[in-house]
């Protein structure tokens, strides 16, 4: 049997070499108009600019756009794109330990967009390649669906994911939950993970990515959302999540969802967990109601090393996704 080389997953917090990011280009998801999702992720993006270099990926023809939006210092890739949500497109870096040096290995796994649930993602599925051509990174390649924000790490060994999506019949159906497991667990060098049961209520889109509920602050403590209104939809899924998380001995914060929003009465997956950790930084959703101040607060005892920036994130939430899914650290290795 051949001995694996000893690797690891950097945490989140841990320090960036940059953020990428891509522009938004999918019309006829942003159904208030590209023009906002655009100065949305702009915003984003600018606000990162300040903290650690970001690279955006732009289609040419979208090119006016982003050069008008984005701050002088972004840098500027120009390839073709179907959708903007880095988080799950891009390559996941983890660190390789050889004999006398650690070295940045790129994990490129299969995108089939959630599922095949929108058509076309064949640009999307090879941005991964073109971003670790650009970075000159050495790649590792699976034959196996993973999106970016179906999973957390700690930087010490456990992964954090749920079951609702990692093991949907429409990303991985001939493998079974433990062949997932073992594979995840050579992929990324992980001694164990933490499966939760479901993710937020309504994440239709990515079937209850990680990144919208729960996540590491640190080594040993999860954030996650809680509701006393027994009414909530998610009232279950986050007491159910939480028995699992001290299950398994690990520390639980939490801070109050979002007041409940619904469009054509379908409850949308509003999220406060989705936040984006850069150097010396968090951005935090913000949506415009009176939980906002709270999770800032939370957010603040959390990371006090850090700025805190708290950005609205409604137009952002439109074509289904947060802060958290539009960016995806390239770690400092």
């Amino acid at each position: 049997m051949q001995k694996l080389t000893p690797r690891r997953w950097p945490a989140e917090w841990e320090k960036h070499k940059a953020t990428w990011m891509a522009w938004p280009c999918r019309k006829e998801i942003w159904t208030n108009g590209l023009e906002k999702a655009q100065r949305a992720f702009a915003e984003v993006a600018n606000t990162i600019s300040e903290y650690e270099p970001v690279n955006m990926i732009v289609r040419a023809e979208d090119a006016p756009s982003a050069q008008n939006l984005l701050n002088s210092d972004i840098e500027i890739h120009f390839f073709e794109l179907d959708d903007s949500w880095a988080r799950d497109i891009s390559p996941l870096w983890i660190e390789e330990h050889g004999k006398e040096v650690s070295s940045p290995l790129a994990l490129k796994f299969l995108f089939n967009a959630w599922g095949n649930k929108f058509e076309t993602y064949a640009h999307d599925a090879k941005v991964a390649e073109h971003i670790t051509q650009i970075t000159k990174s050495k790649v590792e390649t699976y034959d196996f669906v993973l999106e970016g924000g179906a999973i957390h790490g700690n930087g010490q060994g456990t992964l954090l994911t749920t079951e609702e999506c990692l093991l949907n019949a429409n990303r991985n159906p001939d493998l079974s939950k433990d062949d997932i497991q073992t594979l995840l667990l050579n992929a990324f060098g992980a001694k164990d993970i933490v499966w939760l049961k479901k993710g937020i209520f309504g994440d239709v889109d990515t079937d209850g990515h990680i990144d919208n509920i729960a996540c590491f602050v640190d080594n040993k403590t999860i954030i996650s959302q809680n509701t006393n209104n027994r009414q909530s939809e998610n009232f279950t899924i986050y007491q159910d999540n939480k028995a699992i998380i001290k299950e398994a001995g690990l520390e639980l914060i939490e801070t109050p969802e979002p007041e409940p929003r619904y469009i054509d009465g379908e409850r949308v997956p509003l999220s406060y967990i989705n936040y984006y950790i850069a150097n010396d930084l968090v951005v935090l959703p913000s949506f415009g109601c009176k939980q906002d101040q709270v999770a800032l607060s939370t957010l603040k005892d959390l990371y006090p090393k850090r700025d805190i920036k708290q950005i609205d994130a409604n137009e952002i939430l439109v074509g289904g996704g947060g802060i958290h899914c539009i960016t995806m650290q390239q770690p400092l290795i």
